[in-house]
């Protein structure tokens, strides 16, 4: 986040970034929290992909509970509304989970599924 908000200030760009942060919603609990952390982090992600040209954004959430909230809408719905704020417009791209060589078990551990990575076309900023 630090390294964000410097690279914003200094009015530095790119063509793609790659967020993946650490599990900020550990539960249910802390999941309104880790809301708005991951809405400022995606905001921050969109102001630094180029203006002109727009960029690619790979966004992660390593946390079951912001994963599997809404049938995995919820993370989404996060990214989108940091895109709003952003006054940037997406386009999802991809979405997707584990590697296979994570065994899931939805039945008896439903937890399993806690990674979620989206691939994002950031456009150009509104001028």
């Amino acid at each position: 986040a630090r390294f964000m908000k410097s690279a914003i200030e200094a009015d530095d760009e790119f063509d793609v970034i790659v967020l993946d942060p650490p599990k900020l919603a550990p539960s249910v609990s802390s999941l309104d929290k880790a809301s708005r952390k991951y809405h400022a982090l995606n905001r921050d992600a969109m102001n630094l992909i180029d203006k002109s040209r727009g960029g690619l954004l790979l966004t992660c959430t390593c946390s079951a509970a912001m994963t599997q909230k809404d049938g995995g809408q919820y993370f989404l719905s996060i990214v989108n509304g940091a895109a709003l704020s952003a006054k940037r417009r997406v386009t999802l791209l991809r979405v997707s989970g584990a590697a296979p060589c994570h065994t899931q078990s939805p039945a008896s551990f439903p937890a399993g599924a806690y990674l979620t990575a989206a691939l994002f076309h950031v456009g150009p900023a509104d001028m």
